[in-house]
């Protein structure tokens, strides 16, 4: 019998008025990162997660200090409008905690985009639907 493949999960988070959102966690259940949106359906959220693997490789990341002095980061897509405003990117996933350094914030975005990208090879290798990644 083979090993399981042990690595990263994403994992349905419920949230606030019946919505539903994501983490990334490791396989030792560190969290690497959190969507920063709700959504309604787990349709609407895998449809989100489906674009966050698939465009992974566009996705920009900055730090910066919370309030409490604390180094975090966000991860945008980038925009794919040309209407007005559309230029005001919002962020798809954030850090699921604060860092005291900004060396130690960094590894947390590697981490976090290592972890999709072995998601997104670990649903091609088991034959799931990257379409239906949850």
């Amino acid at each position: 019998m083979a090993a399981e493949r042990r690595g990263p999960r994403l994992l349905i988070v419920p949230a606030a008025d019946r919505c539903l959102g994501w983490a990334l966690r490791a396989a030792n259940g560190r969290p690497l990162g959190v969507g920063v949106r709700t959504y309604r359906s787990e349709d609407e959220l895998a449809e989100a997660v489906r674009e966050l693997i698939i465009e992974r490789a566009a996705l920009r990341c900055s730090t910066g200090q919370s309030e409490g002095r604390q180094w975090v980061w966000s991860a945008y897509l980038p925009v794919r409008s040309t209407r007005p405003g559309a230029a005001d990117a919002v962020p798809v996933a954030r850090s699921a905690r604060g860092y005291l350094r900004r060396d130690q914030c960094q590894a947390g975005i590697e981490g976090f985009l290592a972890g999709l990208q072995w998601v997104g090879q670990e649903l091609r290798r088991n034959g799931r639907d990257v379409r239906r990644p949850l």
